[in-house]
């Protein structure tokens, strides 16, 4: 993770910094659920003994407008808990829900500790809100992703502990982009994607494994290098697999996929350099990139994407407000989460192709694009963040790709879930149970 010390921001653009604070109206800033008028109304009881009483309570407060406030308290580990909540669907308290305020304080002195503010329906996307010298600082975690530390709060936790949300929102607005809690959940490319996850889902106990191993345009499973029959039952590698899931949009509008030599087209003038470049025959180092491109390419030249198709880098990925992207090279691994988070965000029935670049091999030790894995982001009818990783016909995660290869880069081309997903030639048996070793 990248350290929190020195940053209000975890390597977001310094562009999301140009409004100045106060200077947006309250109805421009994300609208939550407020809370502010239940603690006016219990401030009193949260303040008025210097050392608070353990004792636990609960009370149903109502606003003027006749909104009804949960209000509750529990103690432990030496503190108190002042809990402000909107009933869920059975009347009660949910913590993880879109406005609840949770607010810590010592009952050895009294002291106010820490404000958590839940954002949306997961326990992973919050603020926390902690004193400093005379104001305060937040931070805010998204989908259990860092997006932000320490970010100054012009106003006294005194204050704080009565201020409206809108009011902090507006105060660190400079910084702080709160449109990334603006999620469309009915949007119907989200349910593109999740349509089509689960038919990938359904699919992948049937799908071989095959160092090497494609299908071809005809649907025969046959080697990427040669195009040549695969040898027993067929099945797939990392790339084969890439596209397999790119004919699966493509077999409802065109009737067939894509055929595999414009597939292996080697874009030399787009990428490499000079050294790298006496190495393309024998150790074929932008293998993966130029095949994700490709993909996108002629997914977009079939229809399947919006735009032109003359350009292999066209559909990249580059120039996000989060992350740091590299030409050729990508996003650093560890940032992968806030990208795509920022691209469902933004990019609603989008998925990804991904291209790992990594050190490999020895003779030398050379950076490669090695490995492709499909990503398929997007938020649920509650306005949560989830994401399918696919990768040589299984699912795993990106915790299982930083494991392999934390500290490497992921280039990444986005294509759009334009039709239904139909899989592939799924009347082949499974086989094989080689391990990824390169793209190819």
């Amino acid at each position: 993770m990248i350290p929190a010390v020195r940053l209000q921001i975890l390597r977001l653009s310094t562009n999301l910094a140009l409004l100045f604070c106060f200077a947006l109206p309250l109805s421009a800033l994300t609208s939550l659920p407020e809370t502010d008028h239940a603690r006016r109304e219990m401030l009193p009881r949260m303040t008025s003994l210097q050392r608070p009483s353990p004792e636990t309570h609960r009370e149903a407060l109502r606003t003027p407008s006749g909104e009804v406030i949960l209000f509750r308290t529990y103690h432990q580990g030496g503190r108190i808990y002042y809990v402000f909540s909107h009933p869920d669907q059975t009347g009660g308290i949910t913590l993880a829900s879109p406005g609840t305020w949770i607010i810590r304080r010592r009952l050895e002195d009294g002291a106010f500790e820490q404000i958590k503010i839940f954002l949306q329906y997961d326990q992973g996307s919050f603020l926390r809100i902690s004193p400093r010298g005379t104001g305060a600082v937040l931070e805010m975690d998204l989908a259990g992703i860092p997006l932000y530390r320490g970010v100054p709060i012009p106003l006294s936790m005194q204050r704080i502990l009565t201020a409206p949300l809108a009011m902090i929102q507006q105060s660190t607005a400079g910084t702080v982009d709160w449109t990334l809690l603006e999620v469309q959940s009915d949007h119907r490319g989200y349910r593109s994607i999740t349509d089509a996850v689960a038919r990938v889902r359904e699919a992948l106990p049937l799908l071989g494994d095959a160092d090497d191993g494609a299908m071809n345009a005809a649907g025969e499973m046959v080697y990427i290098a040669t195009g040549l029959p695969q040898e027993g039952p067929g099945g797939f590698n990392c790339s084969g697999f890439a596209k397999w899931v790119v004919d699966g949009f493509l077999l409802p509008l065109l009737g067939a996929g894509l055929p595999l030599e414009p597939l292996r087209e080697r874009h030399r003038d787009l990428r490499g350099t000079s050294w790298s470049s006496r190495l393309e025959e024998l150790r074929d180092p932008y293998f993966g990139l130029d095949w994700t491109r490709n993909l996108a390419l002629h997914y977009q030249a079939a229809g399947a994407n919006r735009g032109p198709a003359d350009d292999p880098r066209s559909r990249d990925v580059r120039n996000l407000p989060v992350g740091e992207y590299r030409e050729n090279l990508g996003f650093p691994l560890d940032q992968l989460d806030r990208v795509l988070y920022w691209l469902a965000l933004r990019e609603p029935g989008n998925f990804y192709l991904g291209s790992v670049s990594r050190s490999f091999g020895d003779a030398p030790v050379l950076r490669q694009h090695a490995h492709v894995v499909v990503f398929f982001p997007w938020f649920d009818r509650s306005g949560r963040f989830s994401l399918a990783v696919m990768e040589r016909g299984q699912e795993t995660s990106l915790e299982s790709l930083t494991r392999r290869y934390g500290g490497e880069f992921v280039h990444l081309v986005r294509l759009e879930a334009r039709s239904a997903f139909r899989p592939p030639g799924l009347d082949y048996p499974g086989g094989g149970t080689g391990r990824e070793e390169t793209a190819r």
